[in-house]
Formats: C-alpha cells, structure tokens, sequence
C-alpha cells in the first residue's frame, strides 16, 4: 500500500473511527465505514532530478443516511483544511516520521443514499534514477610547447 494512503486512512480513522475497507466492499459492509480504493496518479516533469506524480483518491464514507454521511465528510474534510492540508506521515508500525503530506484539493459530495465521497488530491516527487559513474581520479598529462 502506498505510504501516504496508509497515512491519510489512520489520519481519517482518528476523526470517524469506523469499520475501514481496502478491497472491495462486501455486500453486507458495516455502517458506518469508509472505503479507501487505489489512489489515480498522473505523471508530470518536475525538476531536472524529481518527476511529480499528482495522486487523486475517492474515499467512500458509508453512513445510516446520505446527510449523515456528508455532514461525517464535510467535517474530515473541515479539519484537514483547519490544519493547513498537512496530513502527518506514518511508517509501517504507525509511528510519526516528521515529514508530511500536503493536501492540495479536498472535496466532498453525496454519491448515492448513504454514501458521500471525500476526493483528496495531493503531489509527490520521486528522484529520478541516477546511473553510476566511474570517477574520474589521478590522470597526469604531458604537454610541451610548440614553437
């Protein structure tokens, strides 16, 4: 799983503690949840070392009512905005790593009865592959002046 999906479902799961899907969602899924798919990704040049992937993810928060459920979403989505869109970064015990995600866009809107969606978009950079290079080291060179 991606380290900043993981990170943005515990920091969602602090602000509506509920049963949490990452495959499919059965037929018979608990309410209140919330489903966390893949995340989309576009690919972008960033810097002359970094490319920019731009991720886009459709949380589902299932509620007993679709009010329910989007009053659930506006609220998570009221407390990422009120924290600057800084989601903290977790590793893979659950602990803080210091470093952060920065949201750029969230929104939220009722997609069926009972269900509303929390679109949350953000960007990340990855260093290009650098190849590795033999250095260059102790060359000497003999040159004389022509007349």
């Amino acid at each position: 799983m991606n380290p900043e999906v993981a990170s943005l479902m515990s920091y969602f799961y602090k602000l509506f503690p509920c049963k949490i899907y990452t495959k499919e969602v059965p037929e018979n899924f608990v309410v209140p949840s919330m489903y966390f798919p893949p995340p989309f990704a576009f690919n972008s040049n960033d810097t002359l070392s970094t490319f920019m992937k731009t991720y886009s993810l459709p949380v589902k928060l299932f509620h007993k009512d679709s009010q329910q459920a989007n009053n659930e979403a506006e609220r998570i989505a009221d407390v990422v905005n009120s924290k600057r869109g800084l989601i903290p970064m977790i590793d893979q015990t659950g602990a803080l790593t210091g470093e952060y995600i920065r949201i750029n866009r969230i929104e939220t809107r009722i997609s069926d009865s009972g269900v509303a969606i929390i679109q949350v978009t953000w960007d990340s950079r990855y260093f290009y592959e650098k190849e590795d290079y033999a250095l260059f080291e102790n060359f000497e060179t003999d040159s004389e002046v022509k007349s």
